[in-house]
């Protein structure tokens, strides 16, 4: 680094995602490189991320970087030299509508296709098969993928954090950002409590804090905060695999935790009012229909986290202005999909944009619409 007042390119968020980007540009050759945190490095929404890793996608685009993020997660702890073990459970969803079924069909169709997968499409019985703690005798079926599984994320920001490190990126923690502001006709000016960063050129990858930074330099982008609420429980079959199992008519979900379950009922909104509480007491009522085996488990914690949300389920990622970039806005996927969206961001940021993927759709100043397609493959309930 030239100095504690200048960097090349400041990323604005340390977690998985800006973390991954600033490791990839200086992979890339890029010098000068400065990471900064409002926290400790994955402390927002990477640490209370299930940190599922699937293949189960609508759109070619989520299909590809599924496939890359789950080769990046089973090679990370080779790769860095950093524990970040792959728990193979497989992805299981369900539904008691012939519609939403027919939908998974359609996505399974395209993930073989497109080389994902394998992906299994099950019927009720066969559902009892992959998870008999499950009652499936009112269910149209399901869609399975074997090979997807869970990691930690905070594992894979360690990792990449020492890559980027050995790499000369300079990372600072506890460094929180108050303002972008632009510098003169090339460069921007990062400020905060503890002191003013020049910079040539800025990422933001600072989720559900997007907007407040980009706003006053006249961009608005699609990034909202979405809360979620979730449940560790004691112990349940503790040498069982048990599949991270979305049901999408009513959100309901269960995926390991340890030797207990990580528990949620996930939805694309919260009624007013709705706090962990009342998620737990939704869930355990869902949980007398869909799993009465669950229904005798013990809660040791309720917690209660935000995710980055968009509207039509594609990441932001992109060029906003000469210089400045952003990386936000996973839809609850930044674990799976951050890693990925960063190396190819880094790429286009260098001149070397990857040849077989077109970033068009993470487009930061794109507008929504139907014209545009969209992921409708997210897991929360769907109405």
């Amino acid at each position: 680094m030239r100095g504690r007042d200048e960097a090349g390119t400041v990323v604005v968020g340390g977690g998985i995602a800006g973390t991954a980007l600033a490791y990839y540009l200086a992979r890339a050759g890029m010098e000068d490189v400065l990471v900064v945190d409002r926290d400790q490095l994955g402390s927002g929404s990477t640490a209370a991320s299930f940190s599922g890793v699937r293949q189960q996608f609508s759109t070619p685009f989520e299909i590809e970087l599924s496939k890359r993020g789950l080769r990046f997660w089973k090679t990370c702890e080779e790769q860095f030299g950093s524990p970040c073990p792959f728990h193979q459970t497989g992805y299981l969803f369900v539904s008691t509508r012939q519609e939403v079924m027919r939908r998974f069909e359609a996505a399974a169709d395209l993930q073989r296709e497109l080389g994902a997968g394998p992906v299994e499409i099950l019927e009720p019985r066969a559902v009892r098969d992959v998870a008999p703690w499950l009652a499936v005798e009112d269910l149209a079926g399901g869609s399975y993928t074997p090979e997807d599984g869970r990691v930690t994320g905070t594992d894979g920001v360690t990792a990449l954090a020492k890559g980027a490190r050995e790499l000369g990126v300079e990372i600072r923690q506890y460094w929180p950002v108050s303002s972008i502001e632009r510098s003169g006709a090339s460069g921007y000016r990062v400020r905060g409590p503890k002191g003013d960063v020049a910079a040539r050129q800025v990422v933001v990858a600072a989720g559900i804090w997007t907007p407040a930074l980009l706003g006053p330099l006249g961009f608005s982008v699609d990034v909202r905060p979405l809360v979620l609420h979730y449940a560790i429980t004691s112990t349940f079959r503790s040498d069982a695999t048990v599949p991270l199992t979305v049901d999408f008519d009513t959100g309901f979900c269960i995926e390991r935790e340890g030797t207990g379950l990580a528990v949620s009922v996930l939805q694309s909104e919260l009624p007013p009012g709705y706090g962990p509480q009342e998620m737990i007491e939704e869930w355990f009522g869902l949980a007398s229909k869909r799993a009465p085996e669950l229904v005798e488990l013990g809660i040791s914690h309720l917690l209660s986290a935000e995710a980055d949300e968009v509207s039509d389920g594609h990441p932001n990622a992109g060029q906003l202005d000469d210089g400045l970039w952003v990386l936000a806005g996973f839809a609850g996927h930044g674990v799976m999909h951050g890693p990925v969206l960063a190396e190819l961001l880094a790429r286009v940021i260098v001149g070397d944009p990857d040849p077989h993927l077109d970033l068009s759709v993470c487009d930061p100043l794109r507008v929504v619409s139907p014209e545009r397609g969209s992921e409708w493959m997210i897991p929360h309930r769907q109405e």
